[in-house]
């Protein structure tokens, strides 16, 4: 495999196309951006990640599940020396989307042409960690790979699986990042989501029980916790949810 440095936009370039989306929508819909990409501020390499360009043409964009657990698998592992603070990138993720994966995220986020403008300014940029992680057609998959591998890293996609099976499994996890980016308490609710069918009863399941890890997990240092002892303080935090749902008390949403 011949891989070569990632590259990143301009700040200024970002930008630009920021304001210039509705004048470029064509270019979105059906065109490319290569004649502005000779410009200067459009190609500056980091010497952070490299990457197969040529990954591009595997990502499948019909939005299935599994899709989505193989585009993930293939972005993560393929952006070599990828960091969460590079991650954190928007030059980096705009780039992609305008360059070398628009097509892909053209035919997987521009399905509705009423809605194309506000669809490209949610998916082809990355503006603050919400917008690279959660937004970006890119960059989602590449924290969907991740997450699941801080807290699977011997079976990645197991934990893709795990995280994807439902949309609001994958936003009550990694918005409540006290719990998303702490391992051995994200492996804790990865190993409960293996074996627990209750979350799969509705998206409300997996609200409830994240509130509980939230309010009950303040100050607990799992660090120094045996895999164990997690186990069993998320079965506090399962039985709490459930009964959460027997006084018919609402959900919270992720903070």
């Amino acid at each position: 495999m011949s891989t070569e440095p990632v590259r990143l936009l301009a700040a200024g370039v970002v930008e630009d196309l920021s304001n210039s989306i509705a004048d470029n929508l064509s270019r979105y819909t059906g065109g490319d951006f290569l004649d502005l990409e000779k410009q200067n501020g459009w190609a500056i390499e980091t010497a952070l990640a490299r990457w197969d360009p040529s990954i591009a043409a595997s990502l499948d964009p019909s939005g299935t599940p599994a899709a989505e657990i193989r585009n993930s698998l293939l972005v993560y592992q393929g952006l070599q020396g990828m960091t969460p603070a590079l991650a954190r990138e928007e030059r980096l993720w705009t780039r992609l989307c305008h360059v070398e994966c628009l097509d892909y995220a053209r035919r997987r986020w521009l399905g509705r042409e009423e809605k194309a403008e506000s669809a490209v300014r949610l998916h082809f940029f990355a503006p603050g960690l919400v917008g690279c992680r959660d937004g970006n057609a890119i960059g989602r998959l590449w924290w969907n790979g991740h997450v699941a591998a801080l807290a699977m890293p011997d079976d990645i996609e197991t934990g893709l699986r795990r995280l994807l099976t439902r949309a609001n499994i994958r936003l009550q996890i990694v918005d409540r990042a006290d719990s998303a980016f702490r391992q051995p308490l994200v492996s804790g609710i990865f190993r409960l989501l293996g074996t627990e069918e209750w979350f799969g009863s509705d998206d409300a399941a997996i609200a409830r029980f994240m509130f509980e890890v939230n309010k009950r997990s303040g100050g607990v240092v799992f660090e120094a916790l045996r895999p164990q002892a997690i186990d069993s303080h998320l079965q506090v935090c399962l039985a709490a949810a459930r009964q959460r749902r027997a006084n018919g008390r609402p959900a919270k949403a992720a903070a």
